[in-house]
């Protein structure tokens, strides 16, 4: 491995929980990606009714800024995010969210939410971090 090589990792983090009905799992829990390749996150929501989906991320311990939301299955991109990210709603309760080339200004927190009308339940988070700060989970996977 060469010095100037930097691998980004998704790390999964838990939020506390808001609402006992609505259950959120995010996937994986790490992934190391050189920059360039592709990484992708995943959220399963066990409520078929709850049409408005989100991706967010956090970089620098700034405030959350949305990527992108679904309604209905259809993205909307914030115009920083259009190149480079892919949203899909695979199924009702399933979503997931492609960084198409890793750079390292993604090294971020990443969170997907769900939504069944007007409040947001904010859930689960993913950290991208350089490889120069490993995950020290046991569970580590590396792409």
């Amino acid at each position: 491995m060469s010095p100037n090589f930097t691998a980004l990792t998704l790390c999964l983090l838990w939020a506390a929980g808001v609402s006992r009905s609505l259950l959120i799992t995010q996937w994986p829990e790490n992934i190391s990606s050189p920059p360039g390749d592709s990484a992708e996150m995943n959220c399963y929501q066990n409520k078929s009714d709850y049409e408005y989906l989100y991706w967010y991320r956090q970089t620098g311990g700034r405030g959350f800024q949305l990527i992108v939301s679904l309604v209905a299955g259809t993205p909307t991109y914030e115009d920083e995010f259009k190149p480079g990210f892919q949203a899909v709603r695979v199924s009702e309760k399933l979503w997931n969210l492609k960084i198409e080339s890793v750079q390292e200004k993604d090294e971020a927190v990443y969170l997907c939410a769900a939504c069944h009308g007007a409040a947001v339940d904010l859930r689960t988070v993913t950290k991208i971090y350089s490889r120069r700060d490993p995950p020290s989970h046991p569970d580590s996977h590396y792409k």
